[in-house]
């Protein structure tokens, strides 16, 4: 259990070592200063881990200074500049009539580098599930999607067959047909022919993925 009072004083205390605002602090997470006043002041009914990872990324400390009692600043820690990132929602998954940014179905916030951003797009990051997708992409990886409806042959995207949850998929286009292609070869090609090319829906294309370790 995450103590509030701790938090408080822990974030209150680095920030104020480091010279930082509340307006400056909260730029740098992606959050209003109101928002980081009201962690310094306990007052955050719902405390959210990945949140607090961003503060202490952004005053120059490590997760343990902000969750535990008596920090330890690092004297050359430099504050993290996030001027060049981008905040973007992570979804656990992509359902049928849901928008790319549909709250019920945000789990985490990530942050991807502005310069593969293009203005005026929408991006979410999608947790990947399964293995057939592997090697290439393994479950738990995070592919930062693109919202669109079309994409090119031999391009990487999410798709939803049936309006069933979204999968990650490398898709090809022929005359009269779309194939979906997954890298594990347990995992045989499946041809849409047709019609039947009315089950498929592009949600996004794929542009670039990550792993923890």
């Amino acid at each position: 259990m995450l103590d509030k009072e701790i938090i408080a004083k822990n974030i209150s205390e680095l920030r104020k070592k480091r010279g930082l605002t509340l307006k400056e602090v909260g730029d740098k997470v992606g959050v209003a200063a109101s928002t980081i006043q009201r962690y310094e002041r306990a007052k955050i009914v719902d405390v959210k881990k990945p949140v607090l990872d961003s503060i202490a990324h952004a005053l120059g400390a490590s997760p343990r200074d902000i969750y535990e009692d008596g920090p330890e600043l690092i004297s050359n820690a430099i504050p993290a500049d996030m001027s060049q990132m981008m905040r973007i929602p992570v979804v656990g998954r992509v359902a049928a009539g849901l928008a790319c940014h549909a709250e019920e179905n945000i789990e985490d916030y990530a942050y991807c580098s502005k310069d593969i951003i293009i203005s005026g797009e929408t991006y979410v990051y999608l947790r990947v599930v399964g293995d057939s997708m592997s090697p290439r992409l393994m479950e738990g990886d995070l592919v930062l999607v693109r919202c669109q409806n079309m994409v090119d042959s031999g391009d990487y995207a999410v798709v939803l067959i049936d309006n069933e949850d979204g999968v990650v998929k490398k898709l090809y286009f022929g005359k009269n047909y779309i194939e979906l292609i997954s890298e594990n070869p347990y995992y045989p090609p499946r041809r849409f022919e047709d019609s039947e090319m009315e089950r498929i829906r592009i949600y996004g294309k794929v542009i670039e993925s990550r792993r923890r370790f």
